[in-house]
């Protein structure tokens, strides 16, 4: 089975012949060719570290992170005479024109890099965006209206170069909870989602969503609003005392959405024990896997932010490359887990 057939099968729930690979810093031993978007090639910063939104970055050196220290929306007149990057510049899809021509049998994702409230907080700031959704919320409204605007032209470009899905990366949550009240969520993000993934659905491409923290609240309203694909790297962070993460995640949400997860990247795959990183391979596969589908792993998580030791990394993707066949093999113990979802 070829590497995009076996994705497309496990998102569908349609019986891969083993757990799908997703290796994001090695294309040609992954499934999954994931590629990102790229700044126009003749982009001329004002200054050094602004990128073509305005934000000045501020790039911690050897890990690949960063964060925004100047934005370029500081008040509503500053909103008013914003101006989006062009989504539809031709040099941006280079990258992605390139990945289809070299794997025409491997799963392509279209990655949309920093996104949504994500990419919000980068131009208004985090404290002040948090401040305007009780006292502006006209002002998130429309500061929403231009992110999401880019962002439906970068998904339609990516829709006419035959990419099979588009990767959202949204990070929504605390160690404990969800940045907002998930109510406020509900109201102000949840219907532009909604109708983002109702676009990207409509363009026949999957909907792959990455979102770090405790986001176990909104889990629902992400798999009710057509998330195919979520991709949660902390997944010991949603265990309570009666229930690990993993087997918690299992209990209520499997087989209504594909889970991309990996050894918990927060905890074991940073401190653990090379064996403890096997066992949870294992233990992941047990619990999200079945032989329906429904995972696929990201087997080299980490390995590009430069703290996790690249022993562990390695252990870990060798690990779901060995034991990726299990419950294709012997499929003897599969149990009903929950109702599938289709689309």
């Amino acid at each position: 089975m070829k590497s995009r057939e076996l994705v497309t099968r496990a998102i569908r729930f349609e019986r891969p012949s083993r757990v799908p690979l997703h290796f994001r810093n090695d294309p040609d031993r992954s499934d999954i060719v994931q590629v990102d978007y790229a700044s126009l090639v003749d982009w001329d910063p004002s200054r050094k570290g602004v990128d073509e939104w305005g934000c000045m970055w501020d790039n911690l050196i050897g890990t690949g992170a960063g964060q925004v220290i100047e934005h370029p929306i500081a008040n509503r007149e500053d909103l008013t005479h914003y101006s989006l990057p062009d989504p539809h510049i031709g040099s941006r899809f280079d990258d992605i024109e390139a990945a289809v021509e070299k794997y025409p049998d491997k799963y392509i994702a279209g990655s949309m890099g920093l996104s949504g409230f994500n990419r919000m907080f980068a131009l208004r700031g985090f404290e002040d965006l948090l401040v305007d959704l009780h006292l502006s919320p006209e002002l998130v409204h429309e500061l929403a209206d231009k992110v999401f605007e880019f962002e439906f032209g970068i998904i339609e470009e990516y829709a006419k170069r035959n990419v099979n899905g588009v990767w959202f990366f949204d990070d929504w949550g605390t160690e404990h909870s969800l940045m907002i009240n998930p109510d406020m969520w509900r109201k102000v993000f949840k219907p532009r989602y909604q109708e983002q993934f109702r676009f990207v659905h409509r363009k026949r491409m999957d909907v792959l969503f990455h979102t770090c923290g405790n986001v176990w609240d909104i889990i629902p309203d992400l798999v009710e609003i057509g998330v195919d694909v979520l991709n949660l790297e902390q997944p010991l962070i949603f265990g309570t005392e009666a229930s690990n993460g993993i087997d918690r995640l299992a209990q209520n949400f499997g087989g209504r959405v594909c889970f991309c997860t990996n050894v918990d990247s927060q905890r074991t795959l940073i401190s653990g024990t090379l064996r403890e990183i096997e066992e949870q391979v294992q233990h992941i596969i047990r619990a999200l896997g079945r032989p329906e589908g429904g995972l696929i792993a990201l087997a080299d998580c980490g390995k590009d932010h430069n703290i996790v030791p690249l022993e562990n990394v390695e252990t870990m993707g060798q690990a779901f490359e060995r034991y990726g066949r299990d419950i294709y093999l012997d499929s003897s113990d599969a149990r009903p887990r929950g109702k599938l979802r289709r689309r």
